[in-house]
């Protein structure tokens, strides 16, 4: 499965969302592209603005910068495109609706409405953070 490990800073989001659009290739329509980079960039943000570094004293990657590290995932099987967002915060990402007047908050709820399916899992051990993913249908695939 092809791996980004990038940063957690914001300037991660386009790196990530332009990578991943790259290992998807042809296999997406224009749609379908769009949408895998718009939730691809909510899962990346949040991972940057809400997954933290890892705990002082947590056991993680000893070459990671201070603000810890954000890991893109992609993978592709049975006519749908999976990807998956690694990050330093064990929390569960919190689905809010939030008012129109709202600058922000609505990453989780883009996920919610966009994708075929979400969620989340804690790492395995020794890693300390969680993985966020979403999977999309492709077009003509059959559903699930």
């Amino acid at each position: 499965m092809p791996q980004l490990v990038l940063p957690a800073r914001l300037s991660a989001v386009p790196e990530a969302r332009h990578w991943v659009a790259a290992q998807c290739g042809p296999r997406l329509s224009a749609g379908e592209r769009q949408v895998v980079e718009l939730l691809t960039s909510e899962l990346v943000a949040n991972a940057v603005l809400h997954g933290g570094a890892p705990p002082q004293g947590a056991v993680g990657d000893p070459g990671a910068p201070d603000e810890g590290s954000v890991e893109v995932h992609v993978s592709g099987a049975a006519g749908a495109v999976r990807v998956a967002v690694h990050d330093g915060n064990p929390e569960p990402p919190q689905l809010r609706h939030v008012g129109a007047e709202a600058t922000g908050g609505r990453g989780v709820a883009l996920v919610d409405a966009l994708a075929s399916r979400w969620g989340h899992a804690p790492l395995p051990p020794p890693a300390v953070g969680k993985a966020v993913w979403f999977e999309l249908a492709l077009a003509g695939a059959p559903a699930t």
